[in-house]
């Protein structure tokens, strides 16, 4: 047995023995096989409905940093439904690949179960509202930068945190789930990583190549990166103008 797993062990004896304990799941990049000198050891526990609190915590055990993440079950189901409302699978391809460590009463293998049929659903777009005010928030990033940068001050913090926002836009806009972006880099570029992950549904080509231009361009070409970037998730999401630009949507009258 290797070191990570004898501090694991270690580490799930505190809480086998709860009352409330249902099962343990370990996920992340030692569930995976991508771990390095930098990761943690991703623990994820379930407890049973009863229990009123939740909580997530670090501890070193034998040199190894773990985090635990502690729910009863029905917030898991509860944030599985936010996830797909919000294409963020992250939970199901938790439940769906994570390596079961203890499972009491069979409550991880019903929520894997239902991961994996989750996983395989088409996912559903954002309303037009929703995509219209997305693209109106990006315009006024957009145009803020261009004002700084008009102005003569530097457009780092807004160049990367629009990098950020495009991003996300362009997977909900084109129906593909989230991935880390502390990731993605790796994800884009490298097949095995990628399925080491679990990613399946990547973007095309052009949206890359584009992006990967915003990550590696030099700063003086930094505008030019960013513009075409802005401008090819701006028109996978179906165009924007900003002088036709109208958001409504239906209230309820008082």
């Amino acid at each position: 047995m290797k070191d990570w797993e004898l501090a694991l062990n270690k580490f799930m004896r505190r809480y086998v023995n709860k009352p409330w304990f249902e099962g343990a799941l370990l996920c992340g990049s030692y569930a995976s096989g991508n771990q390095n000198e930098f990761s943690d050891i991703d623990v994820t526990i379930i407890a049973s409905d009863d229990l009123g609190w939740q909580e997530k915590s670090n501890c070193y055990v034998d040199g190894f940093l773990i985090e635990c993440t502690i729910n009863p079950l029905y917030k898991n189901q509860e944030y599985m439904k936010i996830g797909l409302e919000n294409h963020s699978m992250i939970n199901q391809t938790m439940f769906a690949y994570g390596i079961v460590l203890s499972d009491k009463h069979g409550e991880i293998e019903k929520l894997r179960k239902q991961s994996i049929r989750e996983l395989k659903r088409k996912i559903k777009p954002h309303s037009k509202y929703s995509n219209d005010f997305r693209k109106y928030s990006l315009w006024c990033r957009y145009d803020d930068m261009l004002a700084l940068k008009k102005d003569g001050y530097p457009i780092d913090l807004l160049y990367w945190t629009l990098v950020d926002k495009l991003i996300d836009a362009y997977y909900d806009f084109n129906c593909l789930p989230h991935v880390s972006h502390a990731k993605i880099q790796k994800i884009l570029t490298d097949k095995e990583f990628a399925k080491r992950y679990h990613v399946k549904k990547q973007p095309d080509g052009k949206f890359t190549e584009l992006l990967l231009d915003c990550f590696n361009v030099k700063q003086k070409d930094k505008l030019p990166a960013i513009d075409k970037f802005y401008n090819y998730v701006m028109e996978s999401g179906g165009g924007f103008d900003i002088g036709k630009f109208i958001g409504r949507r239906k209230i309820e009258k008082k």
